[in-house]
């Protein structure tokens, strides 16, 4: 017996079944639609006659609102050339042509199973190219395939990630694990270490090979905010550790319990407990200005060897060189002292704090004092205040400058800022919530306009959040937003690089203030494990690198382009500029 296209040129049919009993679907025959046949794979069907290829399913239908099938359907379509000839001859080129078309469910991997005995090496290839677009069917046979075939390699990737260019340093103990690491020179980076409940602090030279030195310390902060723990700054290994509560029910409330700095030999010079707070601005008294939000302070600054540390209305001053407390600066009005303090070039120094700025000479008295009623997100060089709702004042004159956007009913309304300004030589640049950001002038005047912005870290459920999206490097501006895009724009506004992405930006920093590194969030169904893919810019906007790895622990990027990352209790190295650029 023939089938429906060799009697009648038909190319599809169905037929409908009551449900008689909703504990078994209904057998159907299948030779009157495809005559005396040949099963090639699972609900595909070729006629002997003429060779047609079918496939042929049953499902159940009905009322979509009822909760079992009312009948079961048998539905019969014909096969085009195109797609039969993929079945006749499977290959990878053919699949991968048809990787959106219909088949059924478990079509691929029945071709992929054929193709195993014959293209090992094209279907490994293929595992380590992890093409995005397969199906999601394709991606996790090919992995495990890949994990039960080449069990050793596939360890190695686990350990390395891609590419496997990525060479082992160091191995600790077996059950010891690094947290973060941060280059405190060119060719030693410093790395906090968890051994069960104990922790340590270390560092590593990459040119002696060796570790240089290794003290035991109390356990970092890891449970709050997501907060740096360990950095260099102006010659010293600082790093917050211990914890204290700051919310029973948010845990984005915790604060660090002390501050402990180091130099670089490892010798700790002050560990102080801290009195950080978390500061809320009321949204009756600054609805129109800052609206309601959470303000973190982290900060503290290290001035010619001189900590100016943040407690509660005080400013702590530590004299590092002998890690005592030199005095305390009491501000005026209870202020919180926002961590950042500057010297002006008639020694004066400058104190930014919550809600102002403050000038006090060597003899602590006041020279200057600006406070506004509002919360300021940001201040610039020029003593300018900006706030949430994209209002700029001026200290030095008082004046306001609004940005608003008019609206298709005409309404004017104050733009939000969807993160900090970010201040360059000869400007500022404006990054609004939702869409679009400015270009503007040292006179505040608009340079260029852009149709994208940053990530949202302002807004009203922001609490806070330690990620900076955006930053400046020797003369250009990076800008990044979560699952949405990468952009590079030089000082006079022109767009050098616009990538879409569709993942969160995990951090964005430059090493040698040209480079940039992107870090994204990544996972697909190549891999059971969340991975992180690293990306290295050039200054004229151009992707050097891209690689695939492990996650973000350990990991950190020297002066020279040297990337380290950990997995599990080994430690590894990646020349990011290396011509090998396989992912």
């Amino acid at each position: 017996m023939s089938c429906l296209f060799c009697q009648k040129g038909s190319s599809s049919f169905s037929r409908l079944e009551p449900v008689q009993d909703e504990r078994q679907t209904h057998s159907f025959p299948i030779d009157d639609i495809v005559g005396n046949s040949l099963n090639l794979f699972q609900e595909i069907y070729e006629c002997k006659d003429c060779h047609s290829l079918w496939w042929i399913k049953t499902r159940g239908t009905g009322d979509p609102r009822s909760t079992y099938p009312e009948f079961y359907e048998q539905t019969a379509e014909r096969f085009d050339d195109q797609r039969s000839e993929l079945i006749r001859h499977p290959s990878v080129p053919g699949f991968i042509t048809h990787k959106n078309s219909l088949f059924p469910y478990t079509f691929f991997e029945e071709i992929l199973e054929v193709l195993s005995q014959k293209e090992t090496e094209t279907l490994k290839t293929l595992y380590f190219q992890r093409d995005p677009s397969l199906p999601s069917t394709i991606k996790r046979w090919l992995l495990q395939w890949f994990q039960k075939h080449y069990p050793n390699e596939f360890q190695e990737i686990q350990k390395k990630g891609f590419p496997t260019s990525a060479g082992p340093l160091f191995s600790l103990a077996e059950n010891e694990t690094a947290i973060v690491s941060e280059f405190i020179a060119r060719d030693q980076f410093a790395f906090i270490t968890s051994f069960g409940e104990k922790y340590f602090l270390q560092t590593y030279d990459l040119t002696k090979k060796e570790i240089l030195w290794k003290v035991p310390i109390s356990k970092p902060f890891l449970e709050g905010l997501e907060i740096p723990i360990l950095f260099y700054q102006s010659g010293y290994l600082c790093s917050y550790q211990g914890f204290q509560k700051g919310s029973e029910y948010f845990s984005k409330l915790n604060r660090p319990d002390k501050l402990c700095i180091y130099d670089l030999s490892g010798k700790l010079i002050v560990s102080i407990p801290l009195a950080y707070k978390c500061y809320e601005i009321l949204s009756t008294e600054e609805r129109d200005v800052s609206e309601n939000r959470i303000s973190h302070n982290f900060c503290f600054t290290i001035l010619s060897e001189t900590l100016y540390l943040p407690h509660q209305s005080q400013i702590q001053v530590y004299d590092l060189k002998s890690g005592k407390l030199i005095r305390n600066i009491s501000l005026p009005k209870l202020e919180i002292f926002s961590g950042k303090v500057f010297e002006t070039e008639s020694g004066n120094l400058l104190f930014h704090t919550l809600k102002g700025i403050l000038g006090i000479n060597s003899s602590d008295e006041i020279i200057f004092q600006y406070l506004s009623p509002y919360h300021p997100v940001f201040i610039d060089s020029q003593y300018q205040f900006y706030y949430y709702y994209a209002i700029v004042e001026s200290a030095n004159t008082g004046e306001k400058k609004e940005f608003k956007q008019t609206h298709d009913s005409g309404i004017s309304l104050v733009r939000e800022l969807a993160s900090t300004p970010i201040e360059f030589p000869g400007g500022i640049y404006l990054p609004f919530s939702l869409d679009g950001s400015l270009l503007l002038d040292s006179q505040l005047e608009t340079i260029k306009k852009f149709p994208f912005s940053a990530t949202d870290t302002l807004g009203p459920h922001s609490f806070g959040m330690a990620k900076t999206p955006i930053i400046v490097t020797e003369d250009r501006i990076v800008i990044t937003s979560d699952f949405s895009g990468i952009y590079m724009i030089d000082f006079s506004g022109n767009l050098l690089l616009e990538k879409p992405i569709e993942s969160e930006v995990l951090s964005v920093f430059t090493f040698d203030g040209k480079h940039t590194i992107v870090l994204l969030s990544f996972h697909d169904d190549y891999s059971d494990d969340k991975e992180t893919s690293l990306l290295l810019l050039s200054p004229k906007g151009e992707v050097i690198t891209e690689k695939l790895l492990p996650g973000p622990q350990g990991l950190s990027v020297s002066f020279d382009g040297i990337c380290i990352f950990a997995k599990n209790n080994q430690m590894f190295s990646l020349d990011l500029f290396a011509t090998e650029n396989s992912r």
